[in-house]
């Protein structure tokens, strides 16, 4: 059970130092906007700088809880394999994800995306249930261009980890669960949803301390 984001980021920090060898060439992509805190304390303790990197879960109008898949602003997806994209349905609701990570990318790094190149990079989240939206960031990631790609997050479930395995260079998951019903907030006291002016207060102090990726 962890404190909070910023306590959980402290510890997966340790982790991450244990991985990379190399922080010169590497960056810390977060996912927003519950990765951005976790990512600041990582940054904070490792000296690795870090950005954003936004992908949004596809759902339908009706369930939009329930994640079928995600997508990433550049149309990179990755779909549940009992779902069809040939559906009329599933590619509307592929083509909605696109824009809405399209819009968040204008929203968070007013549409400029970090130059990842040649880069190692660390993709990280406050955990992963489904694992769809740090999935598709992986694949984003290597699409630009990254050298090598690393999922860094302080919860998962055991079984998502062979499943990020297949498309991330290594997984780090400070605490692997295993769990038929498993929530990534129930291993948080404090969860509370991460709101824009947090978020902004992060990247101010990331800036101000030249954490903060451009």
């Amino acid at each position: 059970m962890f404190k909070d984001r910023e306590e959980a980021g402290s510890l997966l920090a340790e982790e991450v130092k244990k991985v990379i060898k190399e922080k010169e060439n590497a960056v810390i992509l977060a996912i927003p906007r519950g990765g951005v805190p976790v990512a600041y304390q990582i940054s904070k303790k490792t000296g690795i700088p870090f950005s954003m990197v936004v992908s949004k879960k596809i759902t339908f109008p009706y369930e939009p809880e329930a994640a079928i898949g995600a997508a990433a602003p550049d149309g990179t997806y990755i779909l549940a394999p009992y779902y069809s994209e040939s559906s009329p349905e599933v590619k509307e609701a592929i083509k909605r994800a696109v824009n809405e990570a399209k819009e968040k990318m204008n929203k968070y790094l007013k549409g400029k995306e970090p130059d990842i190149k040649d880069k190692t990079v660390v993709i990280v989240d406050d955990g992963i249930a489904t694992g769809y939206t740090a999935l598709v960031a992986g694949m984003y990631a290597k699409k630009k261009g990254a050298s090598e790609v690393i999922l860094a997050v302080p919860v998962c479930p055991s079984d998502s980890v062979k499943k990020a395995e297949e498309i991330f260079d290594k997984v780090i998951c400070y605490n692997k669960v295993n769990s038929l019903f498993f929530a990534v907030g129930a291993y948080y006291q404090d969860f509370h949803q991460v709101s824009d002016s947090e978020l902004e207060m992060y990247i101010k102090k990331a800036e101000n301390e030249g954490l903060y990726y451009k």
